[in-house]
């Protein structure tokens, strides 16, 4: 695995995120503790508990 990868699934893991694609095609970055207590989370409740990176101007 490359250094860089191996850096980002590091830096990941201190986060504690994750990306969610919903089925309306909407990314969220969510806080994997709260996910968690999901277990097929609806969009509604990413909402809630993610940020809506669909949005961000950078993922164009």
């Amino acid at each position: 695995m490359s250094e860089i990868k191996e850096a980002n699934i590091e830096f990941k893991r201190q986060l504690n995120v994750k990306w969610v694609k919903a089925a309306s095609g909407h990314t969220y970055l969510c806080p994997v503790d709260a996910l968690n207590r999901f277990d097929n989370p609806t969009e509604e409740q990413l909402k809630t508990i993610c940020v809506d990176e669909s949005e961000n101007p950078q993922n164009d």
